[in-house]
């Protein structure tokens, strides 16, 4: 499997590709992802692909008729506005989603989701990439949401750690620049 950055290189290959990737989301995420999410994906312009926080990747396999595109990943604004994933069908359940949002997080440096709670598969992703459950909300249809963010590494080991490890947590997180 190789993941990909997409960039915007020409408006020419930038249509080709955008319009190639639309058509994947639509037809393999399936019911599963908000509409809002799909017009940020048919709205993205090479401008919005390059701001901070803002990353599209592509995990694409090899078998014998060539290279074909098994998932994509798109999020915006570290996760805040858009997170998705889809992964043919084909693929699933081999990892691929979860690696796709690993990168996510190595490339952007921190990552922030929201899953249903019903939808365990895409939170048995989340789970396997790193992210933790931070918070229980409602998305913008009024439907109950899990938010999960990344964690700096360690972080996680030190609060199962308990009380002693208390000390060792306020040290991650001012290494990290996150705020108390």
């Amino acid at each position: 499997m190789r993941i990909s950055s997409v960039y915007a290189v020409g408006s020419a290959q930038w249509s080709r590709q955008h319009g190639a990737l639309l058509a994947f989301l639509r037809r393999h995420a399936g019911q599963r992802i908000p509409p809002e999410c799909l017009q940020t994906l048919a709205d993205l312009t090479p401008g919005r692909l390059a701001a901070p926080g803002t990353s599209l990747l592509t995990a694409t396999l090899r078998d014998q008729l060539g290279t074909e595109l098994a998932a994509l990943s798109l999020v915006t604004d570290y996760g805040k506005e858009v997170c998705v994933i889809a992964v043919h069908p084909l693929y699933r359940d081999k990892g691929i989603g979860a690696s796709l949002m690993r990168e996510q997080v190595k490339r952007l440096g921190t990552l922030e989701c929201c899953v249903a709670p019903e939808h365990a598969a895409g939170l048995k992703m989340c789970f396997n990439a790193g992210l933790a459950a931070v918070a229980l909300t409602r998305s913008a249809s009024g439907a109950p949401v899990l938010r999960l963010r990344s964690f700096p590494a360690g972080f996680l080991r030190a609060e199962a750690a308990g009380p002693d490890a208390e000390r060792d947590r306020s040290t991650i997180l001012l290494q990290e620049g996150e705020s108390l």
